[in-house]
This record gives structure tokens, C-alpha cells and sequence, in this order.
């Protein structure tokens, strides 16, 4: 029945990359859900001393649109972000060091990790079916994207390391400058508008290596040339699925402060006065993602005291730090662990009061604590 076998083999063909695509969630969430702990109960980070009048946070909501974004936002948001550190580690430790020694495997494990923790934080809130989706595909792709690149690397790319003399090409170089191109804009603007052809025609220019090492300039063009070219393809798919299904992404940030906000915002770009409250405060709209983490402890230094963000008063963020922290009242912790390609530093979740913010931000930067991001909903 050779039109059967034919069927059977189209039908094979489909079937198995489809069963390596589902299994992969299942898989990762599961290690991810097994491999952490039950995080401790997010108490309430502190109560507010002047609560705004119910009257005045309605008519906010009314005559602003895009003023309240979900709350349980601020959680599942940072397994996307995981991604964006994920590629920054990369960055950093591809400068000097070999693309084959990179802890992929960690990583991956980690982005499932993060998952799963952020799930247990939001088991209260209402199901938000658009993150979730979202994180099961960005986390699908990540864990494809990573173990092939570690199965790559540690066979025909250690190979060519070896016929090189474990000394880095020209495109090694480049490859090296293009990952620490790519986690910066990762900071504001997503993986799929960046410039991968162009990418790719300036990696295929470089001249070859001699002798030996010839044979990892050629592999090199070759590795990610194609990893190029398949990045690219997808985009395109992402960027079309994305225009036909769904709404554009909010860019903006809604921010309800009070104290000398305007003085503080004068000099902010993409950041103006959105609506007088009198005595209770502004609203100011600004830019999202890094470019409002970054505003924010320069606000706070100036006096600003913030009360909602986004509509909730609620917020999560992580820091940096060399040493376990102590965090002050007002806060609570998520979690803390080392980060997977530079195990001396340790990154911190916290649960922060918008209301204290002014307060508790500046308590756990000192001691050279860094501020890594708010995650704005």
C-alpha cells in the first residue's frame, strides 16, 4: 500500500514535531513547578495612609483610558523579562569567554523556573489566558533556540575552537558585539523587529580566517547565518499573527504621584502631565519598560512620592546585589537566587507598596544594591 505508507509518512512528519512542541511546556513547567518552592504568603506590603476617595479613582479610570492595567501583570511580566537577562548573561559572558562554556541548559531551566513562581504568586487573581499564552510560546521558543544552540556548541563548535587554536575569529568578535546590540534593545523594543538581515550581510562580509582557523570563520557564517535567517522568518510570523490578532501593546505608563512632580518630569523625555487632581496630586504619562524603571529612583530623589501606577498599588521588581538582602517593611520577597551564567551575583524578587516606594526604594538600593527593573503591569 505504497499511498498509504505515503500518508503515514506526511502524518509522522507533522505529527512528531507537534508532540516535541507541546511536550516542551509540559516538560519545563513541570521541572520549573518541582524544582521550586512554594513562595511565602505575599503579605501586605503596606497599607496606604492616605487612600485616595473612591470618587477621584473613578473618574481617573473613566477619562483616562489605559490608566488601570491588571495587577497580576506585574508577575507573570517577568518570565518575559527573564529572557531579555537571559540574553544580556549571554552578552557578558561571550566577550571574553567561549560560546561553548555558556550554562544554556541552566538558562533554559530557569525561564521554567521563573514560570512557575510567578504562577504560584498570581493564584489569586483572575487567569489572564494573554500572559499565559504568551509565556508558553516565548518559553518554547527560548528553550528550542537555547538546546540547540548548546547541542551546536559543544560538538562542531568546539571543533572549530580547537582548529582556530581557541583563539576568537573576526566573526567571533562580531558575534560577540551583535549580542551585546541585541540585549540592549531587548530593554525597549521586541526580539522580532530586530534587524537580523542586516545582521547577517555584516557577518558574511568579514574575510575568512587563515589556516585552520578558517574552518570557524566558515562555521560561524554558516551557524548563524542561519540562526539569522530562521529568526527572521519567524519575526515576520510573529509580527503578521500579531497586526491580524491582537491589539498594539500599551507603551505607555500611567503614573498617580503627588509632591513637585512637574519640576521633576520638566526634564524627562516622552513624559508629560496628564491630568491635575489638586491637592491630591497629577497623573503623568511616560514611556514603559527600562526607560520608567530608570526615571523612577531619579523621581523619588527629587521629592516625587508616587500613589498608583498602572491603577494598582501593588508592585513587583528585582534587584542585584553581591550578598543576600535584608528588606525593609513595606516589601516582601519572591525570591532570591544566583543568576545562572554569573553565579557570584544574586538576583532578588521583591513585592513593593507604590505608596512607600519612596521609602523602601532607596533602603534597598544602598550598600550597592542595584535596581534591575520594575515591572510596569
Amino acid at each position: 500500500m505504497p499511498l498509504l505508507r505515503f500518508l503515514w509518512r506526511i502524518v509522522r512528519a507533522i505529527l512528531i514535531p507537534l508532540v516535541v512542541v507541546v511536550a516542551i511546556p509540559v516538560l519545563g513547567f513541570a521541572y520549573g513547578w518541582l524544582t521550586t518552592s512554594p513562595p511565602p504568603p505575599l503579605t501586605d506590603p503596606g497599607t496606604r495612609v492616605d487612600a485616595p476617595a473612591p470618587e477621584l479613582s473613578a473618574q481617573i479610570r473613566r477619562e483616562i483610558p489605559g490608566y488601570q492595567r491588571p495587577e497580576e501583570s506585574t508577575f507573570l511580566t517577568y518570565p518575559e523579562w527573564s529572557i531579555v537577562y537571559a540574553a544580556r548573561e549571554y552578552a557578558d559572558f561571550v566577550a571574553d569567554r567561549s560560546e561553548s562554556d555558556f550554562p544554556y541548559w541552566r538558562t533554559i531551566g530557569r525561564f521554567w523556573q521563573d514560570y512557575a513562581m510567578v504562577v504560584r504568586a498570581t493564584e489569586d487573581y483572575p487567569f489572564n489566558s494573554q500572559n499565559h499564552v504568551m509565556l508558553v510560546v516565548i518559553g518554547t521558543s527560548h528553550t528550542i533556540e537555547h538546546a540547540i544552540q548548546s547541542v551546536w556548541e559543544n560538538t562542531v563548535g568546539r571543533l572549530t575552537e580547537w582548529a582556530a587554536g581557541w583563539e576568537k575569529t573576526r566573526q567571533d568578535i562580531f558575534q560577540a558585539e551583535v549580542a551585546a546590540e541585541y540585549a540592549s534593545f531587548l530593554d525597549q523594543t521586541p526580539w522580532y523587529r530586530f534587524p537580523y538581515a542586516e545582521k547577517r550581510a555584516g557577518l558574511w562580509r568579514l574575510p575568512n580566517a587563515n589556516g585552520m582557523a578558517t574552518l570557524r570563520s566558515r562555521e560561524r557564517k554558516l551557524a548563524f547565518g542561519l540562526a539569522y535567517t530562521i529568526k527572521q522568518a519567524y519575526a515576520g510570523l510573529i509580527t503578521a499573527g500579531l497586526a491580524a490578532t491582537t491589539d498594539p501593546a500599551f507603551l505607555d505608563i500611567h503614573a498617580w504621584a503627588q509632591g513637585p512632580v512637574w519640576e521633576a518630569i520638566a526634564g524627562e523625555p516622552d513624559t508629560e502631565l496628564e491630568m491635575e487632581l489638586g491637592d491630591a496630586g497629577v497623573v503623568f504619562v511616560t514611556r514603559r519598560y527600562q526607560v520608567f524603571t530608570d526615571m523612577i529612583p531619579r523621581l523619588i530623589e527629587k521629592g516625587v512620592r508616587f500613589v498608583e501606577i498602572g491603577g494598582n498599588d501593588r508592585i513587583f521588581l528585582t534587584v542585584l546585589s553581591n550578598e543576600a538582602i535584608r528588606l525593609p517593611d513595606g516589601t516582601s520577597e519572591l525570591f532570591a537566587y544566583q543568576v545562572p551564567a554569573d553565579p557570584a551575583l544574586r538576583r532578588t524578587g521583591i513585592v513593593a507598596s507604590v505608596p512607600r516606594l519612596h521609602e523602601v526604594l532607596p533602603e534597598i538600593m544602598r550598600n550597592g544594591v542595584r535596581l534591575e527593573h520594575v515591572y510596569d503591569y
